[in-house]
């Protein structure tokens, strides 16, 4: 990635860790830092407005009354 300033840093690892309530080994965060970074960078690296936008998707109504054949 050619950004350097969208990789997630060490303090940010520590911060996501403490909000999980993961109990991670301080001599651990490196090696979950590394892991997370690399598992972003594919996210980070896509372009979000080369993407087509599509219909919105059906849903799904629980509390409907009637199922789909018209029978209560």
């Amino acid at each position: 990635m050619s950004d350097r300033s969208s990789d997630i840093t060490a303090d940010e690892v520590r911060e996501r860790i403490r909000l999980a309530g993961v109990p991670i080994p301080e001599d651990r965060v490196a090696l979950i830092h590394g892991f997370l970074k690399d598992a972003l960078k594919p996210i980070r690296a896509l372009d979000t407005r080369a993407a087509l936008t599509l219909e919105p998707a059906p849903t799904f109504d629980a509390a409907s009354e009637r199922d789909r054949h018209g029978r209560r």
